[in-house]
């Protein structure tokens, strides 16, 4: 098997019969209508499981898989990535990028200095926004007394200036008050 790429992520249980809330991480939550199998990662290998059938469900999915049945055992699930073999995802366009490819990239700016990582990205409908940790930060503490831990990059031509794939980096040219 080739590598395995991400294209959802377990929130929670859903009901009482083993279906859960997925948050898709992908172009489109219909490829899940052409997936029979999927994997998911346990200790670090993968196992497949089977899908009995998805939903949408606002901007998430609900998704049942054939081997649990109830909300315990589904329950031990929650924040676990579904993953596929990459060669099931089709081809995209220059200069476009599926979120698995962006998450983890690090992101400098136009004069070198390290920003932090890109750790989720949020769609808005007009441009996706990347959420990046800031670099050498740590969270915790009170509100109050704990500095701001990422920022939010939009993903706009005035702001991001390359993806660099190989480099694993993303040049960006913050534009005032971005970065505050």
């Amino acid at each position: 098997m080739s590598s395995l790429i991400t294209i959802g992520r377990i929130i929670r249980p859903h009901g009482l019969t083993g279906e859960l809330t997925v948050r898709p991480l992908t172009y489109s939550v219909e490829r899940f209508n052409l997936l029979k199998k999927i994997y998911l990662l346990k200790h670090n290998i993968p196992v497949e499981i089977h899908i009995e059938y998805f939903a949408p469900h606002g901007k998430n999915i609900i998704i049942k898989f054939t081997e649990f049945n109830d909300r315990d055992a589904v329950n031990t699930l929650k924040g676990l990535d579904l993953l596929i073999p990459a060669e099931e995802s089709p081809p995209l366009e220059e200069g476009e990028y599926y979120f698995y490819q962006i998450i983890g990239l690090d992101v400098f700016t136009t004069d070198g200095s390290l920003i932090g990582r890109v750790t989720d990205i949020i769609e808005t409908g007009s441009n996706d926004v990347y959420v990046v940790k800031k670099a050498g930060r740590k969270t915790g503490g009170s509100p109050s007394n704990r500095d701001i831990s990422e920022y939010l990059i939009p993903a706009i031509e005035e702001v991001i200036r390359e993806i660099d794939l190989k480099k694993n980096r993303i040049i960006i040219e913050p534009v005032e008050g971005l970065l505050e």
